[in-house]
C-alpha cells in the first residue's frame, strides 16, 4: 500500500506518515507525543533518577531543585549523552525540570519538616516492628477494646499567626510587612487525647513562663487545664499532672462500669500514678 492510499484508507494525514517513515518522530513515547526537544535520558535512566530522588527523601536528605538539575547534568555527562544543558553552570535547565516533574507525577515539590537526628535514627524498620510486636502482646494479654484505647500527643502552637497571605504593594519595594501581635511569638505546647471510639479529652496547655495568669485561660476550650513550665514543653511532672487530669475526667465513666475491665484498668493506672 502506497503512502497516499494509506493516508486515505486510515484517515491519517500524509505528512504524519511521511515523518514517521523518515524517522523524524523522535519526541514520542508510543502514542503520546511531546512538544519541544527530544528526551535527554532514556526511560531506564529516568527511572533510576526518580528512584534515587525517592530514596534520598526517605533518608531525610531530599534533593532541592538545583541539586536535581546539577545531578541531571552529571548523569548526562557520565553516560556521554547529547544534551543542551548549561555548560557554564553545569546544570540542566528549568524547562527540563518542569518536563521531568510532569512526566513523573509520583514526584512533587514539598516543604520538609525539621527532623532531629535522634528522631530519624529512632524511626527505623527494626524498632517499629519491635514496638508493634510489644503492642500486640499487650492487646492480647489485657484483651483491650476500642473504648480503652487512647492516643495522646503534644503539638506546638505559636502565639503569632504563620504564613501571611499575599498583599498588593508597590512594585520594587524591598520589604512589605503585615501587622501582627509580635514578630517572634512564643510557642505554647498543647496536649491532646482521644479514644478509638471518639471520646475526646479536653486539652492541656503548657505555657513557657514561671507564673500563671488568669488572662491566659480566656477563650480556652471547656474543661481544659493549664500548666506553666520554664522551658515550655512537657516534663515528667507535667506528664503526671496531665495523667491526673485524664483520670479525673474519665472517673465518672469508670464509675458506671464497676467490675468491668475498664474499671480495673483505671485502678491500676491510679496506683501507678501514685507510685510515680
Amino acid at each position: 500500500m502506497g503512502l497516499c492510499r494509506a493516508a486515505a484508507t486510515y484517515g491519517v494525514p500524509k505528512s504524519t506518515l511521511s515523518r514517521h517513515m523518515a524517522g523524524k518522530n523522535k519526541i514520542a513515547d508510543d502514542d503520546v507525543k511531546f512538544h519541544g526537544h527530544a528526551f535527554t535520558f532514556t526511560k531506564e535512566l529516568e527511572a533510576e533518577l526518580v528512584q534515587h530522588c525517592l530514596q534520598l527523601e526517605s533518608m531525610y536528605f531530599g534533593l532541592r531543585v538545583d541539586d536535581l538539575r546539577r545531578l541531571a547534568f552529571d548523569l548526562a555527562e557520565a553516560n556521554s549523552l547529547h544534551h543542551s544543558f548549561n555548560q557554564k553552570n553545569r546544570m540542566a535547565g528549568k524547562k527540563w525540570y518542569y518536563s521531568f516533574m510532569k512526566r513523573h507525577p509520583e514526584l512533587s515539590l514539598r516543604e520538609p519538616e525539621s527532623t532531629s537526628m535522634a528522631r530519624a535514627q529512632g524511626f527505623n524498620k527494626e524498632r517499629v516492628n519491635a514496638f508493634f510486636q510489644l503492642l500486640a502482646k499487650v492487646y492480647d494479654e489485657e484483651k483491650l477494646t476500642p473504648d480503652r484505647l487512647f492516643n495522646m500527643d503534644e503539638t506546638s502552637l505559636s502565639t503569632v499567626q504563620d504564613g501571611q497571605s499575599k498583599v498588593i504593594a508597590q512594585r520594587g519595594k524591598r520589604r512589605v510587612g503585615a501587622m501582627t501581635s509580635n514578630e517572634r511569638g512564643e510557642s505554647v505546647t498543647c496536649v491532646v487525647c482521644a479514644s478509638a471510639v471518639g471520646v475526646y479529652v479536653p486539652p492541656m496547655l503548657i505555657y513557657k513562663r514561671k507564673r500563671m495568669k488568669a488572662e491566659l485561660t480566656n477563650g480556652a476550650p471547656s474543661g481544659a487545664v493549664f500548666s506553666v513550665q520554664e522551658k515550655g514543653w512537657m516534663s515528667n511532672d507535667g506528664f503526671l499532672e496531665w495523667l491526673r487530669h485524664f483520670i479525673h475526667l474519665l472517673s465518672e465513666t469508670i464509675k458506671t462500669c464497676k467490675g468491668s475491665a475498664h474499671s480495673r484498668w483505671s485502678c491500676d493506672t491510679r496506683q501507678e500514678s501514685r507510685r510515680n
